[in-house]
């Protein structure tokens, strides 16, 4: 997903490597595409001081100068609103749902950068044809920008979490035409459910892998997730009116926890481990550059 109003800041020539970033404050997840080479992803623990550094670091060892830069911000870094489609053309959508956004944010709409993608036209039937916007603000983007202007990288896009997800689920579908992916962060978790090359649903869930790694609250943190995740597909598929997905694909837990049997009860899907292996060819990605990889691989030459 490429923001319009970016346009003249990040304008540039496509390069044959690409580089997804996630800006974390506990560290800089990325994930590097060049041609010829395997995938390589990793996360570099730094501070909020130590960001410069750190990608300069990353960029000297892995040889980014010419890469094709794209940043994927986390869920707490914008928010997604589903309005009603004006009838304007594709080209003038983001600028005719601005003024809807007065009223659903909590700082000036002035300060808002915004983007849009469809809503699926069989999910929202009751409610007419409908259009996911997409609101961030400016100086979170500008930020990165900056960051990556004093180590001597050029951002070409930027993309939001789902959508980085999307693609990853790209690999996944083989007998199914919706597929889920769950993605669990230390102190939340994110479901997405796709149909095709469709977004049909995104969720924060709040279980973590803190909770669930931890004893004391394990046993009620997986039942909290099987019961999350067994909502969100229950709205797929009588309020969306879509099949619900019988796989469920999970990531970012340690591999020690046997996920998929704990949660066999409390889901009608099943439950397997996201291969990060099988969707790229290569083993031993790190799950904490989820969101880089993902962002890496929209720029790679998939459709956003």
């Amino acid at each position: 997903m490429k923001f319009p109003f970016l346009n003249n800041v990040f304008r540039g020539s496509a390069r044959p490597a690409k580089l997804g970033l996630e800006i974390r404050p506990d560290g800089i997840a990325w994930a590097l595409c060049a041609p010829g080479r395997p995938w390589q992803a990793g996360f570099d623990e730094c501070t909020p001081a130590q960001r410069e550094l750190t990608l300069k670091l990353r960029a000297q060892h892995s040889s980014l100068a010419r890469c094709q830069v794209r940043a994927v911000l986390p869920l707490d870094q914008y928010q997604v609103f589903s309005i009603e489609r004006p009838p304007v053309e594709a080209d003038e959508l983001a600028a005719a749902v601005r003024w809807k956004l007065k009223d659903l944010l909590d700082f000036p709409v002035e300060d808002a950068a915004v983007d849009v993608f469809e809503f699926p036209i069989d999910a929202s039937r009751a409610q007419g044809a409908l259009v996911s916007v997409v609101v961030a603000r400016k100086t979170v983007v500008r930020d990165i920008a900056a960051l990556l202007t004093e180590v001597g990288l050029e951002l070409s896009a930027v993309d939001i979490a789902e959508l980085a997800m999307r693609s990853l689920l790209e690999g996944c579908r083989i007998d199914q035409p919706s597929v889920a992916l769950v993605y669990l962060r230390r102190q939340y978790g994110h479901i997405v459910v796709c149909q095709d090359d469709t977004l049909y649903l995104s969720r924060r869930l709040d279980v973590g892998t803190h909770q669930l790694e931890a004893a004391a609250s394990q046993e009620q943190a997986v039942m909290n997730l099987g019961l999350e995740i067994q909502r969100s597909l229950d709205y797929y598929e009588s309020q969306l009116r879509q099949v619900p997905p019988r796989r469920v694909h999970i990531a970012g837990h340690s591999e020690s926890l046997p996920l998929g049997a704990m949660l066999a009860n409390s889901l009608a899907a099943e439950v397997v481990p996201l291969e990060l292996g099988g969707v790229f060819g290569v083993e031993g990605l790190d799950s904490r550059a989820l969101y880089a990889i993902g962002t890496a691989r929209l720029g790679a030459g998939n459709r956003i």
